[in-house]
């Protein structure tokens, strides 16, 4: 999760915000909540454009050409075989053909997180949260699992799972007991990329909107 914020004692290192905040409490306040709307959103963009991109810099592994084949035999969408006709003329019948390797298309890991990228404004600390957490359209399922894919994680593979394995194309030598899933980060990444201008676009959206707020208050 990457947070940041703005309050009295300038934490946000906006030069004067507290004398700004002490003499026009309702426009710098404003301005404020505005500045750090504005860019937990163009984190949130950039974040979400890492991930369809396959990290920053397409830094991720590529998905293994298995792992969507597998992803689709969880769900009981697999189907591993085709049907042929077998036998002599005159008593030929329908007979499952099973394949011996199944592949997937998809190359990038994750794509569904780029939708699940969310930011929050908490108006009481001034503060915006920008990641992976629960909120219309973002499960507790798929907080747990970019938690897990910023980090890696590892698989056991148990004896049912090495018979679905084989029976999908895919099997495994007799010494290998783990399916090893790199860490795929994605927040810490775009921080890193960010941070030099994290501060500075707030600082001058801040006096724009200061700016703003107070044009307006004049005109009433």
């Amino acid at each position: 999760m990457l947070e940041f914020y703005i309050d009295d004692r300038g934490e946000a290192a906006i030069e004067n915000i507290d004398d700004l905040l002490k003499l026009y409490p309702e426009y710098a306040k404003k301005a404020a909540e505005s500045a750090l709307k504005s860019e937990g959103f163009r984190l949130k963009q950039l974040i979400a454009a890492a991930i369809k991109k396959g990290g920053v810099n397409s830094s991720w592994a590529k998905l293994n050409p298995h792992t969507g084949v597998l992803s689709r035999a969880k769900k009981g969408f697999v189907k591993n075989f085709r049907l042929v006709w077998k036998g002599e003329k005159g008593s030929k019948r329908r007979a499952r053909q099973y394949k011996q390797q199944m592949f997937s298309t998809r190359k990038n890991p994750l794509l569904k997180l780029a939708g699940a990228v969310r930011y929050k404004y908490y108006q009481d600390m001034a503060l915006v949260s920008i990641g992976f957490f629960q909120s219309p359209g973002v499960s507790e399922n798929m907080v747990k699992l970019a938690g897990m894919h910023a980090k890696g994680f590892e698989t056991n593979i148990t004896p049912h799972m090495r018979k679905m394995l084989f029976a999908l194309g895919f099997p495994v030598k007799k010494s290998t007991t783990v399916l090893k899933t790199p860490a795929r980060p994605v927040i810490e990444p775009v921080f890193e990329s960010e941070k030099d201008n994290i501060m500075r676009n707030i600082e001058i959206k801040f006096f724009k909107a200061m700016d703003r707020y107070w044009n307006e208050g004049q005109k009433e």
